[in-house]
């Protein structure tokens, strides 16, 4: 389907169809919930393999006790600070500082994930522990930081630093992985299985149902159903009671009812186009900037490209306004750009060197300009640092008034106006929906979505990720199999009877499993061109 579906014209189809044919290491698993062929590679389940390995191995250690005492002690801290955790936070810390080598925390949008981890890196280090904190994206990791105390930094950060010989885990480490449903299956297999060589303990911490990982497959929520974990489900994010239901609507799956609760509190806003809809947006934007200052806001949509307009037309209001200085052009590594002093700007490349003081910035650390030359810019971060870089050092810079969704995972601001295109699901919905503390603003043209209800639908559009292993559930041997480390090779002969029950396994599996991905590729080709 997806062959047919992004195939320019037939000839480009039947290359497509011909390679994967012709793919040595293709695999049929079967159809998904909604019919479709799924089709994985050898590669792939032998990755899948050796993440469940390594979890399992590290859920059976109990190599990083806290005693009661210490655990007590951060506890009491935190309420001097006036922070009381609930009896559902106060369940996760427990688990996470039971000293099993795996821990795993599903938590909400908004429910104090990170506060909770804060108390637990106190117990931790109490206990002579080293906490090191890790997220996919630049944002997440800052905040990650900024929430807990946890010294954070983003996965590819970390992996490139073991790749130089540099940071490598150790045994008295404890790595908190915070959105971990956004790590592909690839990725976090590789820091598992590192941290279960070194015997360090790994906290997974995030929400299956939220943005699914941009790499193949879905480890994290795999994770969780196969060895569960503490669960977090009181949203505190958002002040109001209502806006705090409507969060734990998105967060089960009932969208509609979200959506129903602030077009009802006159938060959707209907507009015959889309630019339309983006110029509404940014009016409202404008004014409530002007009103309320202090407050954090930011303007959140699907695509690169509708972020740059919705940039653009910021940046004329302030303009217009007075708020920005003469702009100066520069060169960034996304094109030509006009910034001035008053800008918004938004960090794309992560750079721990940054600024001379090593603190350094992180792909989608905000600011606001400070100083601007052709050669130079000096940015005011949102939490308070002043970071200046020469352009010819650092060119990775974008206007920072509107990020993508998945810039956005992990952020939480006072105030986030969305404006919905047809990309959107019922996980960058969820995402996009629950930023907010004050309000949220949500923006649609009639040419995207034709009514509310087709807004719904699209919005509630469920597009998990799924794994390999989904297909062998029934498989009484893959749980052994995959203890014992068994690759995928001395799995053919039972893979191919799983994928073509009705024939018999021939002497020669390989060659079997060449035949049965060709009559799979081959009534998958008719189907779609039966569409």
């Amino acid at each position: 389907m997806f062959a047919h579906r992004h195939s320019d014209g037939l000839d480009q189809f039947n290359a497509v169809m011909g390679a994967m044919r012709g793919a040595p290491d293709l695999v049929e698993l079967g159809q998904d919930g909604r019919g479709e062929d799924r089709f994985t590679t050898q590669a792939m389940i032998e990755a899948e393999q050796r993440l469940h390995r390594a979890a399992e191995l590290m859920a059976e250690r109990q190599r990083h006790e806290v005693n009661d005492a210490d655990r007590k002690a951060a506890l009491a801290r935190a309420e001097l600070r006036g922070l009381v955790l609930s009896g559902e936070q106060a369940d996760a810390l427990a688990h996470v500082t039971d000293g099993r080598d795996l821990g795993v925390v599903v938590g909400y949008a908004g429910t104090g994930k990170s506060a909770m981890l804060g108390v637990a890196r106190e117990a931790w280090e109490a206990a002579g522990y080293e906490v090191r904190g890790v997220a996919l994206s630049g944002i997440a990791a800052e905040n990650l930081e900024g929430g807990s105390g946890i010294a954070s930094r983003t996965i590819a950060s970390m992996e490139h630093g073991w790749g130089q010989g540099r940071d490598a885990l150790t045994a008295r480490d404890v790595l908190v992985i915070d959105e971990a449903g956004m790590a592909g299956t690839r990725q976090l297999e590789r820091v598992l299985s590192h941290a279960a060589e070194a015997g360090a303990k790994v906290v997974l911490v995030g929400d299956p149902q939220q943005l699914q990982s941009i790499e193949a497959g879905a480890a994290f929520r795999s994770l969780v159903e196969r060895h569960g974990g503490a669960e977090i489900g009181e949203v505190r994010r958002q002040r109001e009671g209502w806006q705090r239901d409507a969060t734990r609507d998105l967060a089960t799956g009932r969208t509609g009812e979200a959506i129903q609760a602030y077009d009802t509190h006159g938060m959707v806003h209907e507009a015959s186009t889309r630019h339309q809809a983006r110029e509404n947006l940014i009016g409202r934007w404008d004014r409530d900037r002007q009103a309320s200052p202090d407050l954090s806001r930011i303007i959140l949509t699907h695509t690169n490209a509708e972020v740059q307009a919705l940039n653009d037309a910021a940046r004329e209001r302030m303009r217009a306004a007075g708020d920005l200085d003469d702009d100066v052009r520069v060169t960034t590594q996304r094109g030509d750009r006009s910034f001035a002093r008053g800008d918004r700007i938004m960090f794309l490349q992560n750079e721990r060197r940054l600024g001379g003081d090593g603190l350094g910035v992180k792909n989608s650390t905000l600011g606001t300009i400070e100083h601007v030359s052709p050669q130079s810019i000096t940015v005011r971060t949102d939490d308070g640092r002043s970071v200046s870089f020469d352009l010819k050092d650092y060119d990775r810079i974008d206007h920072g008034y509107a990020a993508t969704i998945h810039k956005a995972q992990g952020m939480t601001v006072d105030r986030a106006l969305v404006l919905a295109t047809p990309g959107l699901d019922a996980h960058s919905s969820y995402v996009a929906l629950s930023r907010h503390r004050d309000s949220l603003d949500l923006h649609y043209g009639r040419d995207d979505f034709a009514s509310e209800e087709r807004l719904v639908r699209t919005l509630s559009r469920d597009r998990a990720k799924d794994m390999a292993t989904d297909y062998e559930r029934l498989d009484p041997a893959q749980g052994y199999a995959e203890r014992r480390g068994i690759t995928f090779r001395e799995r053919v002969v039972e893979i191919v009877r799983k994928v073509v029950p009705e024939r018999t396994v021939a002497a020669d599996p390989a060659a079997a499993l060449r035949d049965a991905r060709r009559d799979a590729l081959i009534r998958h080709a008719r189907a779609a061109d039966a569409i």
